[in-house]
């Protein structure tokens, strides 16, 4: 067997690989020949059916199918010989007419779409900004604030507050606000200060038990309001919906819990805090992991939009379209390879520059480091529950039923492998840093976005 590389392009490459019957005759005799001994035709015993009769009956497709298997095995392994860096699959070549029965020697063909050769601009001379979130005393008092009322007690006030929430019987209307006979009809609650308008909310805090409110359910709620979830139905059966009877049962508000040592238990377990400052002392560090952690992110996915942005390259793009046509289970049309393509060429751009970073700079995910990762994530889990100390063992053995399993496995590697990234362009970047408050972070958040 003899295999050759013809060179189109820089991008595509056509690989042929001659076959001859020395190359498969041997396998494809033995295969016969346990065919003939386990073969059941009749008028003969088995173990006798004549050579030549099974031949003729099967050597065609036995041929050809030991053919194709060398084929795939030959492209690969040819491929890995050379250390060609293919995209896609390599494409065999239509060939008609083969004459089986010669035993001259046959050439087939792979065409080959090879991946670009480009440069990374990582150096100090590129500058990239890396915001960084200042935990100012504000900050601080809003977090307090949320944990007095994630702890507090639920109570149903005389008076109304805009923050109180309002529990009840939502009804479907039709136009002329009549009762739709067998429409929705659904228990829910929502907060006062969650109705859009000043108007709507007065309206709905001068409610008293039994009383009734109109809702439009697509324009009355502010809205980062889950009104879909809160009614448990599709955004298209909301949609549908001309509006909403509200008949209210009952009004609760959240009492904010006491600043004292049983709140400071529940949050950071006993004794860990023993006053307001030492608190607010704790919330400040551990906002500040969180805050960091954020900032990285967001700094890791700037840093990708710039090398998506300055980095150029042309793809071999006939080729992967031809390929995007047969890559799947089942072909798709040329109109729906042109559809895909726009989101097809970035993913693939990004995962070329992704691949160069890593194997350039040494950034793989070790084994070693997937199963450390995975056993402090149990630690951090189980910390949570009350459960600190655990042996050794057994976080092994639940970090490693983790490791198993396809998408957990996937979902910590990537993980692992972007906080190598961030730490290699931190230390290989000009950062520009700046300090921002945490609603100014969000807004730049949203912006990238």
């Amino acid at each position: 067997m003899n295999i050759t590389k013809r060179q189109i392009d820089d991008l595509n490459a056509v690989v042929t690989i001659q076959v001859t019957p020395e190359d498969y005759a041997d396998k494809v005799k033995n295969i016969l020949e346990d065919y003939r001994k386990n073969a059941n035709i009749p008028g003969f015993r088995p173990g006798k059916v004549p050579a030549g009769l099974v031949k003729r009956q099967y050597g065609r497709a036995v041929t050809i199918d030991e053919v194709n298997k060398l084929l795939q095995n030959s492209i690969f392994e040819y491929i890995q010989k050379e250390e060609l860096d293919i995209l896609g699959n390599p494409l065999p070549v239509a060939k008609e007419d083969i004459d089986w029965d010669s035993n001259e020697p046959i050439d087939f063909e792979f065409e080959l779409g090879l991946a670009p050769q480009f440069e990374l601009p990582i150096n100090k001379k590129t500058k990239v900004p890396f915001h960084t979130i200042k935990v100012d005393d504000k900050a601080i008092d809003q977090e307090v604030e949320a944990l007095t009322r994630r702890y507090g007690n639920m109570t149903e006030p005389e008076t109304v507050e805009v923050e109180d929430i309002a529990f009840g019987k939502f009804e479907e209307v039709d136009a002329e606000g009549l009762l739709v006979e067998g429409g929705f009809n659904q228990e829910g609650r929502f907060a006062f200060k969650e109705l859009k308008t000043k108007k709507k909310q007065g309206e709905a805090m001068k409610l008293a038990k039994d009383g009734v409110l109109d809702i439009n359910p697509s324009k009355d709620f502010v809205a980062d309001f889950n009104v879909t979830g809160v009614l448990g139905v599709s955004a298209d059966t909301l949609k549908d919906m001309a509006g909403l009877r509200f008949t209210l049962s009952n009004i609760y508000r959240m009492e904010p819990a006491e600043l004292n040592q049983e709140l400071f238990d529940k949050v950071f377990g006993p004794g860990a805090v023993s006053t307001e400052e030492e608190l607010r002392e704790k919330l400040r560090e551990e906002m500040e992991r969180v805050y960091l952690q954020e900032s990285s992110n967001f700094f890791l996915n700037s840093v990708s939009d710039m090398l998506m942005e300055k980095v150029d390259f042309e793809l071999p793009t006939s080729f992967l379209k031809k390929w995007m046509r047969t890559a799947g289970e089942q072909p798709i049309s040329e109109e729906e390879v042109e559809a895909q393509w726009e989101n097809t060429a970035k993913g693939l751009k990004w995962q070329l520059i992704e691949n160069k970073l890593v194997k350039d700079n040494h950034l793989h995910v070790h084994k070693e480091e997937l199963e450390d990762y995975a056993a402090g994530y149990v630690r951090q889990q189980m910390a949570q529950f009350g459960q600190g100390n655990v042996e050794d063992e057994h976080v092994k053995s639940i970090a490693q039923s983790l490791i198993q399993d396809e998408e957990q496995s996937r979902g910590m590697s990537d993980r692992i492998l972007n906080d190598k990234m961030i730490a290699f362009f931190k230390e290989n970047l000009k950062l520009d840093e700046k300090a921002v408050s945490y609603d100014d972070f969000v807004k730049l958040v949203n912006e990238q976005k």
